[in-house]
């Protein structure tokens, strides 16, 4: 295993959310007719803001694209589910570039990339979570947390279409990619640690 690439992904893993948060932050900062929960966050997307949301979404859907390549997918190895797993990923990567691309001025069209985005993240952990137990990539905890985030997106999707469940949603996945990134540090922290007995 590539000791580099599984660091490189868990750094771009802590960045992508990181990033998403610093902007969306700004926007928020910057648009002082959003309300936290009452808006959706693509609201921040249009107007004064709009630079900084749709700066948020970008940066953080390329970073995850760049975690998935350079890191989950030598992790999870060459497994059917694996490899599905992988390209969920990177499909929900994209999905999440074209929100900040085609903002709410494109109507329908930024519809399509937003719902696109969550069905192919929420779908992804649902898989992912199946690759992470028959890889034994990342151990229990990262099969567990990657299962919650899963359960999560299906009791909130019950919920509907609205700027609370898609707030809710959002931040799932936030707390997810820290989550796992922290699996991948430790994951390669414990590789590079000799074992006894080793030269």
């Amino acid at each position: 295993m590539n000791l580099i690439s599984v660091r490189t992904s868990a750094i771009l893993g802590i960045l992508a959310p990181t990033v998403f948060l610093a902007l969306y932050v700004t926007a928020m900062s910057i648009d002082d007719t959003y309300e936290f929960g009452e808006n959706y966050l693509s609201d921040l997307g249009v107007g004064n803001s709009a630079w900084a949301f749709n700066s948020a979404v970008i940066s953080a859907g390329c970073l995850m694209l760049l975690m998935c390549l350079f890191g989950l997918r030598p992790v999870l190895g060459a497994l059917l589910i694996s490899r599905a797993a992988v390209l969920l990923f990177l499909i929900a990567s994209i999905f999440l570039v074209l929100v900040g691309v085609f903002n709410e001025d494109f109507g329908d069209l930024h519809g399509v990339v937003s719902y696109g985005f969550f069905l192919s993240m929420y779908i992804c952990f649902g898989v992912l979570t199946v690759a992470f137990h028959r890889s034994k990539a990342l151990g229990t905890i990262a099969t567990i947390e990657t299962g919650i985030a899963f359960a999560i997106g299906l009791v909130v999707s019950v919920g509907g279409g609205t700027p609370a469940v898609e707030t809710i949603a959002v931040f799932v996945v936030l707390v997810w990619g820290y989550l796992v990134s922290i699996e991948l540090l430790l994951k390669e922290k414990r590789a590079r640690v000799p074992r006894p007995g080793s030269t």
